[in-house]
This record gives structure tokens, sequence and C-alpha cells, in this order.
């Protein structure tokens, strides 16, 4: 069964381009962005591995923000999956919801570098 959730909102992106009057800069926020998401991946999973729900909890909550507002909606969903997760402070299941954030970033990435022109 096909995921309802597109991988990539281009809407949004559209809405993203029109609010600013630099291309350039919007293209470097979201390349900040994609070089950010492995760092907070790694972190994610030492809070995880110590058990800090509560920051893992906040990690969580700032990666679904800021992949819905750069048009990764998968993201943002698996993402605050994880969230909710950690709100339990019941990490059961958790490195599984881990691990499809890291799934759903590492699908939307190429894409989300296609469609803004910038190369990999």
């Amino acid at each position: 069964m096909e995921d309802p959730v597109p991988v990539l909102d281009v809407e949004n992106l559209t809405r993203l381009r029109e609010l600013g009057e630099d291309p350039e800069g919007l293209a470097e926020l979201i390349q900040r962005y994609l070089a950010s998401i492995a760092p907070q991946l790694a972190h994610m999973r030492e809070l995880l591995t110590a058990g800090n729900a509560e920051a893992l909890e906040r990690e969580a909550h700032g990666l679904a923000g800021s992949s819905a507002m750069y048009g990764l909606p998968r993201v943002s969903r698996s993402s605050r999956a994880l969230m909710v997760r950690a709100q339990s402070r019941n990490l059961e299941g958790a490195e599984a919801l881990l691990d499809e954030v890291a799934r759903t970033f590492d699908e939307a990435r190429p894409k989300l570098l296609k469609e803004l022109s910038i190369p990999e």
C-alpha cells in the first residue's frame, strides 16, 4: 500500500520560495538543515541508549518542526511519532521509530536537493 503522505511537499517549498527574495538564501538554509540531520540523529541515538526520554522528546520535536517547515512531511510524521513515544517516557519501540526517521530522511534528501537544484 502506498503511503498517502508525500515524501516532499512541493507546495510548501513553493511558498518558501515566494516568501524570500533570495533563492540562494533558501538553498543555503536547506543545506544547513540537511547537514544537521546526521549529527542530530546520532545524538538522538545516544539519548535513546542513555534512556533520556525527555531530551529525546525535545530533539524529535525540533526535527518534526524543521522537517515540516522545509517540506518533508514523512520525516516530520516519523519524528512526531518518536516524540510521542518519548513523551510517554516508555522508550520501548523507540529504536524502530528512530530508524524510520532516518529512513524517511534518506528517502527525502535527494528529492529535496533535486527540487531545489542543489548539487549532492
